[in-house]
């Protein structure tokens, strides 16, 4: 029996958001850049209605803004906004490790630790191609234990917002071992279930990419300005 056309829209739609968040993330679509669904359409060689729906969904999760009859635009990232995502990240992330780690048991605990494992090899490895999914799955494996829907999504929104920036960090925050470290106390933590000390760990672990790349983001605005 083929498959049903709503069907293949949505596997394209998902592909072509695939292909769209990668783009916006390694910087090949600037801030600020238009997209048009029917150009984008035409360079990932399908039709525009699964484009629209993958633009359509970036939009929800705020990497792009739709423009009214104009199509969509990549949403800015400047200073400012870098600094709310995190300003948000920094409240957030640490109360979802302090709900969460009462609550993992046996289960949850080895599925972090198997997510430790694969982030550990990608950052090691210098797999780009893996790390942010790696990256992100270590991080929700302990959060969406939170008992609370409405934080893990709102979370889920900042976090696809600070992947736009996480780049910027990354040969500037010391060693892979070093960050590996980072990730391995958090979970150690969450293995002795201390709540409090993993969430202070997070707030650590967010702090140090937010200074850091701050100071990035200020050294290129000062560059672009000179």
């Amino acid at each position: 029996m083929p498959p049903s056309q709503p069907s293949k829209v949505l596997t394209l739609a998902a592909h072509a958001e695939q292909v769209l968040r990668e783009m916006i993330f390694s910087g090949e679509l600037q801030p600020g850049a238009r997209i048009s669904p029917e150009d984008a359409a035409d360079k990932l060689g399908m039709s525009p209605i699964p484009v629209r729906e993958a633009l359509r969904s970036l939009a929800s999760r705020g990497l792009v803004d739709s423009l009214a009859r104009r199509g969509f635009r990549v949403r800015g990232a400047d200073r400012a906004d870098f600094a709310e995502t995190y300003d948000l990240r920094l409240l957030l992330d640490p109360h979802a490790a302090r709900l969460a780690v009462p609550r993992m048991d046996d289960t949850a605990l080895s599925e972090m630790d198997a997510a430790f494992v694969d982030l550990e090899r990608t950052t090691l490895t210098n797999d780009v191609n893996s790390y942010d999914d790696d990256h992100r799955e270590f991080h929700f494996s302990i959060y969406r234990h939170c008992g609370s829907r409405w934080l893990q999504e709102i979370m889920a929104m900042l976090w696809e917002n600070s992947q736009r920036y996480q780049r910027l960090s990354t040969g500037l925050r010391g060693t892979p071992q070093e960050r590996v470290a980072e990730h391995r106390a958090i979970a150690d933590a969450c293995r002795a279930g201390d709540a409090e000390l993993a969430a202070r760990l997070v707030y650590d672990h967010l702090d140090h990419t937010r200074i850091v790349v701050f100071a990035a983001l200020s050294e290129n605005q000062e560059e672009e300005q000179a």
